[in-house]
């Protein structure tokens, strides 16, 4: 085979269609699909040169105003605007959801807390067989019921612990009529208990509480937020639908250390002192009400003023709540999720105690210029010294949904 060697022309072409191709993609990736901005600041730090936008107040939809990415929005512009980005002064390319606030100052936590979770109804850990004179089965898992499953009543009676559900059952004869929940969506399951078992099982195991610890991001005048991603369930992997719980004083004794491969975890103990409650149990952490402990408030940094470079997390290791030196080293293009940007920490006192990252500092609050950046919220396995972290202004916007 003959390779003919590709022309200057040639090859400026390729790099031009390609140029062409990929530009807007990486252009788009750059602007953030959410934007929190500070009144009297402005918003041109996350645009392209030259770009400007349209803002359209989502109170008064029908009013459109033109504003240079340079100009200021102060505290009488929109407070929710729905904003369109337009390169070259006229050319739509992307819509924003842009936020303007007053400055939020919040506490950022560190400490160490014990957290008891109480499920909705019961939650489906799994199912097994039971023994009958005619062999092995599962009157569970021929019904339809799995893993996951939300039971909120038998035979029409609420059940609220496991007690419920064993005592029910045992007071059944025939078949059980059991009414829960699948992802958010009404379930029935009609069971049949076998009448040649010896004792009334239906080969079902469920849990009604979850208990563990965890780390506090923030406190607001309002209550706390934690953790920065959801409380799931080990057996099943799903986020726990919750009916509320307690978060209590908690004290480390102990670290396991994280190793290549093996993610290590905080080891603490409940004082038995209840501080707080929990609201809500979401995709970016927990929420609920909390008086703030007398540590000095700090203002937020958002996003759209991050960048790589040095910052600080906020733990307690056994030592009390401590800052340890870290790195932001990458903001991801979609920062809506708890895996917006990753962090790697590089304090030799953390590093030499617990291998960097471990289980139980989730939630560990993530500082730059002295403000609150967002919260640590995952280990990369193969290496502990980095790790995920989730910006402050996506706790905020769920804090402000369970208000």
């Amino acid at each position: 085979m003959i390779f003919k060697k590709t022309s200057s022309v040639a090859r400026f072409t390729l790099f031009f269609i390609l140029f062409t191709l990929c530009a807007p993609s990486i252009l788009s990736l750059s602007i953030p699909e959410k934007v929190l901005i500070h009144q009297n600041e402005t918003g041109g730090k996350w645009l392209p040169e030259g770009a400007k936008w349209i803002l359209s107040s989502k109170e008064t939809p029908s009013e459109d105003v033109w504003q240079n990415s340079g100009e200021k929005l102060n505290q009488n512009s929109f407070q929710k605007i729905d904003a369109t980005v337009y390169l070259c002064g006229f050319i739509p390319f992307k819509n924003v959801d842009l936020s303007v606030t007053d400055e939020i100052k919040l506490t950022p936590g560190g400490n160490l807390v014990g957290i008891n979770l109480k499920t909705k109804g019961v939650l489906v850990v799994g199912t097994e067989d039971v023994q009958t004179k005619n062999g092995k089965l599962s009157p569970a898992k021929k019904s339809g019921i799995k893993e996951g499953d939300i039971i909120t009543s038998i035979n029409q009676t609420k059940v609220y612990s496991t007690d419920d559900v064993s005592n029910l059952i045992s007071e059944s004869d025939g078949t059980i009529l059991i009414n829960g929940e699948r992802d958010g969506k009404e379930m029935t399951w009609e069971i049949q208990i076998p009448k040649d078992s010896k004792e009334k099982k239906i080969g079902l195991w469920v849990r009604d509480t979850v208990a563990g610890i965890g780390t506090v991001t923030f406190y607001s005048d309002t209550g706390f937020g934690a953790l920065g991603h959801p409380i799931s369930d080990i057996d099943t992997g799903e986020c726990i639908t919750s009916s509320g719980g307690s978060i209590f004083d908690a004290s480390v004794v102990g670290v396991e250390k994280s190793e290549k491969g093996s993610p290590g975890a905080l080891k603490g103990v409940f004082s038995g002192k209840k501080i707080g409650e929990i609201s809500e149990n979401s995709p970016f952490g927990i929420y609920g009400k909390s008086s703030a402990p007398d540590y000095e408030k700090v203002s937020i940094q958002p996003r759209s003023e991050t960048k790589t470079g040095e910052a600080k997390i906020i733990c307690d290791i056994g030592d009390g709540r401590e800052e340890f030196s870290a790195k932001i080293i990458r903001i991801l293009p979609h920062g809506e999720t708890t895996k917006g940007m990753v962090i790697e920490i590089t304090d030799k006192k953390l590093i030499e105690k617990c291998g960097g990252i471990v289980q139980g500092m989730s939630g560990s609050p993530i500082v730059q210029n002295g403000k609150l950046v967002g919260a640590v919220t995952h280990v990369f396995v193969n290496d502990p010294t980095r790790g995920y972290g989730i910006f402050i202004e996506n706790m905020l916007a769920e804090a402000e949904k369970i208000k």
